[in-house]
Order: C-alpha cells, then structure tokens, then sequence
C-alpha cells in the first residue's frame, strides 16, 4: 500500500482554514528569502530573485503571528520573516509590477517536497477547490465548476491542522498513513502540482474540513 508523508502544519494556519477557498488558480512561487524591506520581499526563484510589494493587505502565516496583515495590529513582517526561510508568495501582477497577497513560511516538510519537485519554478502551479473524491494514489476535487483530477505518490505531503496527531495516532494504532485518513469528500484543499499527462500532486494542503 502506498504511504504518503504527513506533517502538521503549524497551528497558525487555524485563523486561515475558516475562510473559504477559492476555486480559481492562484500565481504563486516557493523560495528562500534574500531580502526583506518594510514594504518588499525578495525570494530567489530558480537562480534568479524576484521581488514582491508587500501591501497594508498583505497577508502573513507565521508561527506567533496566527494570519495577520500589516494593517491589523501593526505586524512587522521582519519580526516573523528571517533573510534565508524559505516562503511561498502568493500574487498578483500588474503593471511589471508583483503585489503579494500572502506570505507563509513553510513547514520543513514543505521545504523539502519544494527542492525535490523544484517548484521555486513559477511555472509549477497550484488549484484550489472541493474534494469530490480521494483514493490512495488520486485525488479528484472541483475547480472552476469541473473535476480535476491529480496523482498521489508516495511522495505527496499532505499539511493541514491537526495532521500530526493524526499521524501518530495512526502509527499508535500501527496503521498505515495514506492519504485517505486525512482527506475526505468535501474538504477545502490547495493542491500543488507539477503537469504533465495526469498533474502530479506534490503537496496537498488542507484549508478547510467538510462539517461533519
């Protein structure tokens, strides 16, 4: 039976899960910090570093500091954000200009899956939606009103909140982790893939758990 990792991802992600998640892909870019200024972010995406405005509506996910804009409470994104993390910035572009919506540290597990599937390459992208399905090696969930469906390896990490009690309950009870035991139908996820014939899911971030 294929294993799939499973992580938690920090309890500051819990702010973020009850919002909905849009179905639309997002642009976004995985990468190590090189610079940080009051109002921009410097990440290096495959050799070369790319620069992001960082907004009064920048929104940031960091351990202590829950989802926390600039403008709310007077974040200082340097508190939270160290030259060298590596990060994954969501964006928007216009005018040659690149505004982040939202910047989130990355767990370790994260980190790793993002050098071995080199997705600091902004080609790789990210869909979100609803889980219509999940098996073992597939997951199928709905995005812009049509399934999608994408592989499962033995690779893929799944993060979300409370995956890690999950997890060790699970190896407790000697069970195996796939990836069935965390995702169901109806679950909010951002999944992250590389294409090809059948998009190759490599991480698979929980936003939100159907209500039960």
């Amino acid at each position: 039976m294929k294993r799939v990792s499973m992580v938690a991802v920090l309890a500051l992600v819990a702010a973020v899960m009850a919002a909905p998640v849009s179905a639309a892909p997002t642009k976004w870019v995985r990468g190590p910090v090189t610079a940080l200024t009051g109002d921009s972010i410097t990440v290096t995406v495959k050799g070369a570093e790319s620069t992001f405005k960082i907004e009064t509506t920048t929104r940031l996910i960091a351990r202590g500091a829950g989802s926390a804009t600039r403008e709310k409470g007077g974040v200082k994104f340097a508190d939270f954000v160290k030259v060298g993390q590596y990060v994954e910035v969501r964006y928007t572009e216009a005018g040659g200009v690149k505004a982040a919506t939202e910047i989130r540290l990355l767990a370790a597990e994260e980190e790793s899956a993002s050098k071995e599937k080199d997705a600091t390459v902004s080609g790789n992208a990210s869909a979100q939606g609803t889980v219509v399905s999940v098996a073992v090696d597939s997951i199928v969930i709905t995005v812009d009103g049509a399934d999608v469906k994408f592989a499962v390896t033995p690779k893929t990490v799944v993060t979300g909140t409370g995956m890690g009690t999950k997890t060790r309950e699970l190896q407790a009870a000697g069970k195996a982790a796939v990836i069935t035991e965390f995702i169901g139908a109806k679950d909010q996820v951002v999944v992250y893939y590389t294409e090809g014939a059948t998009p190759t899911a490599f991480n698979i971030r929980v936003a939100q758990k159907a209500a039960k």
